[in-house]
């Protein structure tokens, strides 16, 4: 491969799909790398979340040339003119090459293959020098990398042993919690939190679930099964009264108790089958995983008591889960899948150390200028006057550098607050409109962890969950969860300087070396990118100061009184169609027979089976909603991918 600039992309493209919605992948973003001399660097993760403003975007793109004027823009704020890009890859419609797929067994899902990549590379410069077992814990595979993905193994695991790197394939616990999505109408995030929150719990003997298949496509036909049974069982408990663990707590309805109930169940199975993949992968290979590192990726990665369970359970020598497990780390598998062949030889480099690779907040004068009337001043700041600001205020927002990647603030897009009273979660999940329940993370000094966290270890992206220390209990209430744990991100300072410096001083100042932390964004909207939407929101909560490259304090008017929502975001104009389009006339043309959405995707989503077919034809038209509806009746819900 040749020195220069290559694009790795998850995204789609099409005019249907992008008038009429219709939904193939989410978390679309697209990874800038520069080759230099061997030397592979990421040099910019643009998640498209983040500049559209649509949560966990998944809105195709118009056509070639709209993306090539969003892509023109985007290298333009890093200096990089378009005819510098060598290669682009990931994406039917705009990828130059897709040799990427080539060096992986094709006996697995592509997507997987992606994930598995994040996990292998993401803090391991050198992933052949230490053992090594990988697994991708997922939803679903991708027909858009090989229309015969469903043939596939969606859910790829990788055991790394010296040189010598096996495949095999997992059983995933991904869908049970996006059918839980489904079913109760609650965020995966939000369900994990709940099992914990409420005391309500059955006794049931997972046992029975053991017979079911979770890998490849017999866990659409497993997962409704497990929530007949969980749901039924916990119903008849509740009208029985016959609880081992009864409800205590009145604040929580009895629907979140139920709830609740149903998905400690789930989160002890999803423990069960993950656990059982690592005991066959004993077994096959006669190994002891005692000496072997964690890697985890794909969305059930994000579920910090069953990371910390295994890690726990197996004695694993150490871990490493990207930020971005979820489909949001999709571009960078590609990106690293399409290099791959040169990393393993050692002719590549490549070292991502950092969760920091997203865009900046942009020019502070410009951003202060489109939203000037909710400034009051600007000012230099000192980190004491920070740390004072913010024992004075209780929550500070914070802005700084590059944002993350992933679907977690990591303290560049930050709610700060004192941790040392229980009212500030109580603030915050009111300012955020989250149920009352809703924790909220620490982030403490690394140095420090042991003192407030039972069996600490480090966990810079927030994905390992730590039982609160006496310590903790008295001195950090604010940041705990009610079942006494908390989801813990720790800090060092060459990780992150700036929280680093905040959190020595206010350590310093309190005798305290934690902070409250959560996301900068308002319910359903994504994590906040420049620094203008960030004093919309900051502003619109009554958030009297905002502090930006922990540098300068932007003074905020309160403007609770008129907010009515978070500011639009310059980028989502990237993704209507282009001016001029009569859209309208563009939907007759293309889809005269009026297939719904659902029937749109199913078509879109099965070239192996559709691919001869035009849905302008009638008699092709009425043959996919046939098929459509045999299969949503097979399986419900198929495509909710709201």
């Amino acid at each position: 491969m040749i020195d220069g600039y290559y694009l790795s992309s998850y995204i789609d493209v099409g005019p249907l799909k992008n008038m009429l919605d219709v939904r193939l992948r989410h978390d679309h973003s697209v990874a800038l790398w520069r080759l230099d001399a061997g030397r592979l660097n990421l040099r910019r993760y643009w998640e498209f979340e983040r500049i559209s403003g649509i949560k966990q975007h998944q809105l195709a793109i118009h056509d070639a040339a709209a993306f090539e004027r969003l892509i023109r823009d985007l290298l333009a704020e890093e200096g990089v003119d378009p005819s510098e890009v060598v290669e682009i890859w990931g994406t039917p419609g705009i990828e130059t090459s897709r040799d990427y797929l080539k060096p992986f067994d094709q006996r697995y899902s592509f997507h997987g293959i992606a994930h598995v990549m994040t996990a292998i590379f993401h803090q391991r410069p050198s992933p052949w020098s230490e053992p090594t077992v990988v697994m991708s814990l997922d939803g679903g595979p991708d027909t858009l990398f090989e229309s015969d993905a469903r043939k596939r193994h969606y859910y790829p695991g990788c055991l790394i042993d010296g040189t010598e790197m096996h495949f095999f394939d997992c059983a995933s616990p991904g869908r049970l919690w996006s059918f839980a999505k489904t079913k109760f109408g609650l965020r995966e995030g939000t369900l994990m939190a709940l099992a914990s929150a409420s005391s309500a719990a059955v006794d049931f003997d997972l046992a029975q679930f053991d017979e079911l298949d979770f890998r490849d496509m017999a866990a659409r036909i497993s997962v409704p099964q497990v929530f007949d049974s969980l749901t039924a069982h916990v119903d008849a408990a509740e009208r029985r009264g016959d609880w081992s663990s009864p409800p205590d707590d009145d604040r929580f309805t009895a629907l979140e108790h139920r709830v609740s109930a149903v998905m400690k169940q789930v989160a002890e199975l999803s423990l069960r089958i993950v656990r059982r993949n690592l005991h066959e992968v004993e077994r096959d290979f006669g190994v002891d995983l005692s000496r072997f590192r964690l890697g985890l990726a794909g969305g059930f990665a994000l579920n910090c008591p069953t990371n910390s369970s295994l890690i726990s359970e197996f004695s694993f020598a150490g871990h490493q889960i990207p930020p971005c497990a979820s489909d949001s780390g999709i571009a960078l598998g590609v990106g690293l899948a399409a290099f791959f062949p040169a990393l393993r030889s050692g002719q590549v480099t490549v070292e991502l150390d950092s969760a920091y690779y997203g865009q900046g907040p942009g020019e502070i004068d410009d951003e202060i200028a489109l939203v000037t009337s909710l400034v009051d001043e600007v000012a230099e700041v000192s980190i004491d006057e920070i740390v004072s600001l913010i024992e004075d205020e209780g929550i500070v927002a914070w802005v700084n550098g590059a944002a993350e990647m992933g679907p977690r603030a990591l303290g560049n897009r930050s709610l700060l607050a004192d941790p040392r009273s229980s009212a500030v979660k109580d603030r915050l999940n009111a300012i955020k409109k989250r149920q009352w329940w809703r924790p909220v993370a620490p982030v403490v000094l690394d140095s420090e962890g042991a003192k407030y966290f039972e069996d600490y270890r480090p966990s810079p992206f927030m994905l390992l969950n730590f039982a609160a220390t006496e310590t903790a209990k008295r001195e950090v209430p604010g940041v705990l969860h009610l079942d006494g744990t908390a989801r813990v991100q720790s800090v060092t300072e060459r990780a992150n300087p700036a929280l680093f410096a905040v959190l020595t001083g206010f350590a310093q100042s309190t005798g305290v070396p934690v902070l409250g932390n959560t996301s900068l964004n308002d319910a359903g909207e994504p994590i906040v990118n420049r620094l203008s939407e960030a004093i919309h929101f900051a502003a619109g909560k009554g958030i009297r100061s905002l502090v930006v490259n922990a540098s300068k304090i932007v003074r905020l008017r309160d403007a609770r009184g008129s907010y009515n929502g978070p500011l639009k975001r310059a980028g989502r104009d990237y993704f209507a169609p282009p001016p001029g389009v009569d859209r309208d006339q563009l939907v007759r043309l293309n889809n005269p027979h009026e297939l719904s959405r659902v029937e749109l995707a199913h078509y879109y989503d099965n070239t192996e089976i559709f691919g001869e077919l035009d849905i302008r034809d009638a008699r092709h038209a009425d043959e996919i909603r046939r098929n459509t509806a045999e299969y949503m009746a097979k399986y419900p819900g198929a495509y909710d991918r709201g």
